[in-house]
């Protein structure tokens, strides 16, 4: 992230439980760190976490499509350094309340905001051609056709994970049982929370408040957001608005 100069303004769009933010932080002395993260009980967790820094960090329950609205509350111009962890954490999956995880029986909701509409609700509102639509562009769902007609049809039954689950196992070969199921919540998960939509609108104004001299990084592990990452970033280098320092992807050692 650039940050060996100790100075100047950084941002972690994603804060989740202040993982990245407190390495950050424990690595300077001067620089002033940003965390934005939609999930409540994260941004809680990451405020108790990294309370030991004072007024180096601040913490903001938002839409990290909404960073021009808190670099202005904070009277910021330009951030010196941005990162975006894109996609879903483990604490998330891992809840019995969020509805994220075909492992657990729990309400079916897989919004990351409490105030925003929840699968229930979301599947209420869509229509058979949306729901495929949906499974085939967001998880490469087998027999997305099929599945997502069910979901229509029975979409008022479906009030748990383990519903949903259920049908899912009912209408897809054995042998694709869990990889199905994977691709079907995360598909609709995706969804639900306008994912891609926000990684490209995240990107263009993170990118626009960027010093001359700054670093976006980015962090993608669906190939969706992959791809809208690698559009981004070859358009501003083709452009000559920026330069992209590493052409091929960095993988993970272990």
């Amino acid at each position: 992230m650039n940050i060996a100069r100790d100075c100047g303004y950084y941002c972690d769009c994603t804060a989740g439980g202040g993982g990245h933010l407190e390495k950050f932080l424990q690595m300077t002395h001067r620089a002033q760190f940003i965390g934005i993260d939609w999930d409540p009980e994260a941004i809680a967790y990451a405020r108790q976490r990294l309370l030991c820094f004072g007024t180096r960090v601040s913490l903001f329950q938002d839409n990290y499509i909404q960073l021009d609205l808190i670099l202005d509350h904070l009277k910021i111009n330009e951030i010196n350094g941005v990162i975006f962890d894109f996609g879903v954490s483990f604490h998330q999956i891992a809840s019995d309340r969020r509805g994220f995880s075909f492992d657990r029986d729990c309400p079916l909701k897989m919004n990351m905001a409490p105030d925003n509409p929840s699968l229930s609700e979301c599947l209420e509102q869509a229509d058979k051609f949306e729901i495929m639509q949906v499974l085939k562009d967001y998880g490469d769902v087998r027999n997305y056709r099929r599945v997502g007609a069910e979901i229509f049809e029975h979409r008022k039954e479906l009030r748990s994970t383990g519903a949903l689950r259920d049908l899912v196992i009912k209408n897809t070969p054995k042998r694709y049982h869990i990889k199905n199921l994977r691709r079907v919540f995360q598909a609709l998960r995706i969804w639900v929370n306008k994912e891609l939509e926000n990684v490209e609108s995240g990107l263009i104004r993170a990118f626009a408040r960027l010093a001359p001299d700054g670093r976006l990084i980015t962090i993608a592990y669906h190939s969706g957001e992959d791809r809208i990452v690698k559009q981004q970033f070859r358009k501003w280098h083709q452009e000559g608005q920026g330069r992209q320092l590493n052409r091929k992807v960095i993988r993970p050692s272990a």
